[in-house]
């Protein structure tokens, strides 16, 4: 067993593992266009542009995050690397040729009858049918339906978080994308004022310019969680460039505060099945919300108001936040805040940071 696991790992590292976007960004010579379509991964709809190529059905290499695999770009090699469970494989971009590892097996296998990747609208593709069967996944292709289903046979390895049961009146406040000196502060004010606590969701590169905010978010009795560093769609980042995200913000909390958190929001709320498989490595839970107030479009305190209203429930986490991209596009959550907890709390509500929400759920 050591030796098969130290088989794939002098795989992985031989191979040279690289995070780079591909140079390479030329047409193929054949005539295709983007399209779109849906295609079922262990039932779930999955929205993904493709192309046609010699018959077959090539997505985007970063299409099989959504399968739980880890996707990454060999800048040497000029490969795309995939790893599932028990396999990895690379896929040439320009030469018929794939390397397939076996862990389970113990060997190394490699073919020069495989399709390659192609290059196309400065995007890399991949024969979607072959590259899934290479990683053990079940490919079936419903005529009736005119629909693509995958079967990964990877289990998600837990589920992200909207919301907690709990028979308690009990509410999170959360506060995306800061620290900075002109909101963060003002929200902490009012939250002092009046004795709520709440849970902030914060950028590496703006803890790395405010440190003197998070401690002070710190001091005050208010949770953390990690956004990235600079807030992209993981979406559209290869494996690796995720981990280095997540990891150098954990690095900027510690140097800040002594520590790290063990919650994760994903900006947008966007994430993947294999996002998922690493936050569940690296330790970290998937928190997102039950209310979205909307702020960052700048509504009015009304607006965030009506919206905390109509969806509230026991449980609930409320999604506001505490940098602005521009001027004065925050002024409604600073108005509407000191109402919302008012308002809640007259109707029996207790605010709690996620840490506290979490310790209260009747399912865990």
């Amino acid at each position: 067993m050591i030796s098969k696991k130290l088989s794939f790992l002098t795989f992985v590292v031989s191979i040279g593992l690289f995070t780079t976007i591909p140079v390479q960004a030329e047409h193929p010579d054949f005539p295709s266009t983007i399209q779109e379509t849906t295609v079922y991964v262990d039932n779930k709809a999955v929205t993904t542009n493709y192309i046609s190529h010699e018959g077959h059905m090539y997505v985007p290499a970063l299409f099989f995050k959504h399968t739980g695999t880890y996707v990454d770009w060999l800048e040497h090699e000029q490969a795309v690397l995939f790893r599932a469970k028990e396999k990895a494989i690379t896929v040439p971009a320009g030469k018929p040729r794939s390397n397939i590892f076996d862990r389970a097996l113990g060997f190394l296998r490699m073919t020069d009858h495989g399709k390659h990747a192609l290059f196309f609208n400065e995007e890399i593709f991949v024969p979607l049918e072959e590259v899934a069967r290479n990683l053990a996944m079940v490919v079936h292709y419903d005529s009736v339906k005119a629909k693509t289903f995958i079967t990964t046979n990877i289990p998600a390895p837990f589920h992200s978080i909207g919301k907690v049961n709990t028979e308690e009146k009990l509410v999170a406040l959360t506060f995306d994308d800061g620290p900075d000196n002109i909101y963060t502060p003002q929200i902490l004010d009012i939250l002092k004022e009046k004795k709520a606590v709440a849970t902030f969701f914060l950028v590496g590169k703006e803890i790395q310019t405010h440190q003197d905010m998070v401690r002070r978010i710190v001091q005050e009795g208010h949770g953390l969680g990690n956004h990235t560093w600079q807030h992209p769609n993981l979406e559209t980042l290869w494996t690796e460039k995720v981990r280095e995200e997540i990891k150098e913000t954990q690095l900027a909390m510690e140097a800040a505060v002594g520590r790290q958190p063990d919650l994760f929001r994903p900006p947008y709320g966007s994430i993947t099945k294999a996002d998922m498989a690493l936050l569940h490595e690296i330790g970290l839970r998937n928190i997102l919300w039950s209310v979205d107030t909307l702020d960052w479009s700048g509504l009015t305190a009304d607006d965030i108001l009506l919206i905390v209203h109509e969806n509230i429930s026991k449980g609930g986490i409320i999604l506001q936040h505490s940098f602005g991209s521009k001027e004065h596009v925050l002024d409604g959550t600073i108005e509407a805040l000191p109402k919302i907890i008012d308002e809640l709390r007259e109707e029996g509500y207790t605010f709690v940071t996620v840490q506290t929400l979490l310790e209260a759920d009747s399912l865990e």
